[in-house]
């Protein structure tokens, strides 16, 4: 099953990490290590959120009990303090669902916005290809250190190149492509995406002795 991600909670800490880059290194009998890439990195994420209200908790527990466990898969944001730019020099919003006050709509709790493309994929790439030409529609463009997302995959740009002839540039990132992607392909720059799944069974369990604010802690691994 897959379950809508809860807007409501609010974000306090955040990480995103790629683990499984490499065999363990083994040593010679002079001392070199050799560090062996495997290419298959594998997107880990440890989180806590504050949640604030009755709608925030009841939106969290139904977001729990929709995910049974290790069972059921999320598109986990990806969210980062540098944000990407419009072609205004604004940083680009992160939220893409609006509350409705005092009342909810089945697990949504909330409306989304409109959808507004940023930037698009400018040739098909292949299966684990790492660099991808992109075009820039509504932006200044992706800087290296910066999060991405085409379709349920995350990525990390690791180079960029100044745009080219055409109008476009080239991202060099990490992890390959999950699978080929064709060109006009949506890259997404505001809230960038993963498909993920809880670590354990018992991820993200509330206090309910009656706190002000509970938090909420959950570690999420890439669904695959």
């Amino acid at each position: 099953m897959q379950a809508t991600f809860p807007h409501l909670a609010l974000w306090q800490e955040v990480q995103f990490s790629l683990t499984g880059q490499s065999l363990e290194g083994r040593q010679s009998i002079s001392g070199a290590e050799t560090v062996i890439p495997t290419l298959r990195g594998r997107w880990s994420a440890s989180a806590s959120f504050v949640l604030k209200g009755e709608g925030a908790v009841l939106q969290w527990q139904a977001f729990l009990a929709q995910m049974e466990g290790r069972i059921g898969t999320t598109l986990v944001p990806a969210r980062s303090r540098w944000r990407p730019r419009d072609r205004d020099g604004h940083a680009i919003a992160f939220c893409q669902t609006g509350d409705l006050a005092d009342a909810q709509t089945h697990e949504h709790f909330g409306f989304d916005n409109t959808l507004i493309s940023y930037m698009t994929v400018a040739a098909a790439a292949p299966l684990r290809a790492t660099q991808i030409d992109v075009r820039n529609l509504n932006t200044t463009g992706l800087r290296p250190g910066q999060f991405f997302s085409i379709g349920e995959r995350l990525h990390r740009v690791q180079a960029h190149w100044q745009p080219g002839a055409e109008g476009t540039s080239r991202l060099m990132f990490q992890p390959p492509l999950r699978a080929a992607i064709g060109a006009g392909a949506r890259v997404e720059l505001g809230r960038p995406v993963c498909r993920m799944r809880m670590v354990t069974e018992d991820e993200g369990l509330l206090d309910q002795s009656m706190p002000v604010l509970p938090r909420a802690q959950v570690k999420f691994v890439e669904a695959i």
